[in-house]
């Protein structure tokens, strides 16, 4: 599945029936969703797929139990049941994991409220998670050694899921999915324009990687460009009800900082969530939730030491965290609904949620995509195939268009894993990560190497084979497109890990990947 870029011939010829703007996740199950349906649909993205938004979560599958603090309680209950869905689903891909949150003194409630807010969110959830569970200071304590017990006042357990890899790969199944049902995906493709001419749409685009232009038609089109959809709307002369504020969050990655395999959940000194998730060996802290206005926010000092500030502050460390102690960093820009016409500006800014509204305008046949969560991504595809339903367009029978359609890792598949690598430890990690990232296709990277399964750094169960079967068949066009998304290597690892590997640089340096 390497790239070969878009081709002029046949791209103006027939009109897609869809042309998707934006490979985040919203812009992947649409088109996933929609191909599935027999429609003939072009997504592009004017980056790598997953380059926005959608590669700097939390890597988590949950229902999000901070709304039920707003009242939002059909919310929290449409996205309950959409993690349900997803793990069902993704057996292998996501996971429970169980999240213990400390109550200290910037909790906005303390055991009792946080029994019944548990309890609440269970119940909302159709009871498909484990039991939630509080514990006393002692209890807490005897649990999680590393909490800080000033002013502790207890813990309490409840459940969600989370991506143990990155959130870009998920999207990027997706878009792998589109494909196979006979969808065109392009990475690295820019809008330059769109206008609608007798009922069709002709866009221009530029191929960034060879230089090239090329014209595209489309009966319509579906903007997903995350927090660029107003840009899209504009190039396309095409007005919103709905409108967008961004909420910079940011990720720091540092060396494991727990014993256990579980999220810790504490509150800031905004009291406001924020989290110590595995990944890996290593752990993830975040995340903030600033005021922004432009979609390409950068980690600055003031963020790093927001960070620092309170996981040390949450946490009793050996060595409390520095600068120094970070390995890698992630930013992203949330785009948060409100009203058209309105600033979101508010004393609720921290309240604003993750919700997805879907606005259609019939007279252009455009498709706008606001807002919206990884965990809900299954409802967005649903909710586009309606739309375009109503949009008069003659959609098929859906083929299964979501699912991993492989089941638990066969043990045979890890005794030959185990046969190839150095240790079981190893083996047991390598063989977990072949088959949650490539399903059978696992297999065929087994069995087409004769040498040792050698991870690229010992504890990522990432090894070089893999590497190169993602280089070649994945579209990967820059060395961060393998190392960043279609992997988490540059999240489990420093900048000079990764320039210091020899193996790795050889393998990027064959492959011309800069």
């Amino acid at each position: 599945m390497t790239r070969n870029g878009l081709q002029s011939s046949g791209l103006a010829d027939l009109p897609f029936d869809a042309v998707i703007i934006g490979a985040g996740i919203n812009g992947a199950v649409s088109a996933a969703a929609l191909s599935s349906r027999g429609l003939k649909v072009l997504i592009i993205d004017q980056g790598d797929f997953a380059s926005m938004t959608s590669q700097q979560s939390s890597n988590l599958v949950w229902g999000g139990i901070k709304y039920l603090q707003s009242y939002e309680f059909w919310l929290v209950f449409k996205l309950c049941l959409a993690r349900a869905r997803l793990m069902k689903e993704y057996p292998n891909r996501i996971r429970k994991i169980g999240f213990l949150a400390a109550l200290g003194p910037d909790a906005p409630f303390g055991p009792l409220l946080a029994r019944f807010g548990t309890l609440a969110y269970w119940a909302i959830g159709l009871f498909t998670t484990p039991a939630p569970r509080t514990f006393s200071l002692r209890a807490a304590l005897n649990l999680e050694p590393r909490f800080a017990p000033d002013a502790l006042r207890g813990a309490v357990r409840y459940f969600d899921g989370m991506l143990p890899d990155n959130d870009s790969r998920f999207v990027w199944d997706f878009v792998r999915k589109a494909k196979s049902f006979g969808a065109q995906v392009h990475n690295y493709v820019r809008l330059d324009s769109a206008a609608r001419v007798d009922g069709i749409w002709t866009l221009r685009v530029t191929d960034q990687i060879s230089g090239a232009e090329h014209t595209v038609k489309s009966r319509s089109v579906i903007n997903a460009a995350g927090p660029l959809v107003a840009e899209v709307l504009k190039s396309a002369k095409s007005q919103s009800k709905t409108g967008l504020v961004f909420s910079k969050g940011i990720h720091l990655v540092v060396q494991k900082l727990t014993e256990d395999d579980r999220v810790l959940a504490f509150w800031d000194e905004q009291k406001r969530l924020f989290y110590v998730i595995p990944m890996g060996d290593r752990s993830v802290v975040g995340t903030t939730d600033t005021r922004v206005t432009d979609p390409f926010e950068k980690v600055t000092d003031e963020d790093r030491e927001f960070v620092l500030r309170q996981i040390n502050r949450s946490m009793n460390l050996e060595t409390p965290l520095t600068k120094e102690s970070i390995i890698s960093e992630r930013c992203g820009v949330r785009s948060l609904v409100i009203d058209q016409g309105q600033s979101g500006e508010s004393d609720d800014w921290h309240k604003l949620s993750r919700k997805h509204v879907i606005e259609v305008d019939a007279q252009q046949n455009i498709l706008s995509i606001f807002g919206g969560k990884l965990t809900d991504c299954l409802n967005v595809g649903d909710e586009v195939v309606a739309h375009f339903k109503k949009m008069g367009f003659q959609v098929g029978k859906s083929k299964k268009w979501f699912g991993e359609g492989v089941g638990l890792m066969p043990p045979t598949f890890l005794q030959q894993v185990q046969s190839l690598c150095l240790s079981t430890e190893s083996a047991d990690r390598v063989a977990a990560g072949l088959w949650r990232r490539h399903g059978m296709q696992a297999q065929h990277i087994i069995d087409s190497t004769s040498h040792l399964l050698e991870e690229v750094f010992e504890g990522t169960g990432i090894t070089y084979p893999e590497v190169s079967h993602i280089i070649h068949t994945e579209m990967v066009i820059k060395a961060e497109d393998v190392l960043r998304r279609r992997l988490p290597l540059a999240m489990l690892r420093s900048e000079g890990d990764i320039a210091s590997n020899d193996k790795l640089q050889e393998i990027l340096r064959v492959e011309n990947l800069t």
